[in-house]
């Protein structure tokens, strides 16, 4: 067994492990510290971002909408396959979901901004 497929995979969850905790500590300490200075925790409400669902829901339907287009480019583009598709490239699907993912984040701009204004 090679010494390196278990390493990945225990990197890969100590990587991860490691981001939620400084993320947690971080956060954890920004507020004790906001606490000691006597500052009002209400601050932070301010910078959260608005209609957090609405973004978190218009970029997963853009990703899905992303990988859908991305399957139809990748299997009507004519290429160096073997059956004259793309090959096992994933270009088109990351293109694809990058793309419809943007426009989404765009969409909830112009949604929110359109809220807040009226």
């Amino acid at each position: 067994m090679n010494p390196t497929e278990t390493l990945v995979p225990i990197a890969m969850f100590a990587m991860i492990f490691g981001i939620v905790y400084v993320t947690a500590t971080s956060k954890h300490r920004q507020r004790m510290a906001m606490i000691e200075k006597g500052l009002d925790l209400e601050s932070l409400k301010e910078r959260e971002v608005p209609f957090r669902t609405l973004r978190n829901g218009l970029v997963l339907v853009g990703v899905g909408l992303g990988l859908f287009f991305g399957y139809l480019l990748d299997s009507r583009m004519p290429g160096y396959g073997v059956n004259g598709d793309m090959g096992d490239t994933p270009l088109p699907y990351f293109m694809m979901v990058l793309l419809c993912a943007g426009i989404a984040l765009i969409v909830h701009h112009f949604i929110v901004r359109r809220k807040q204004q009226g």
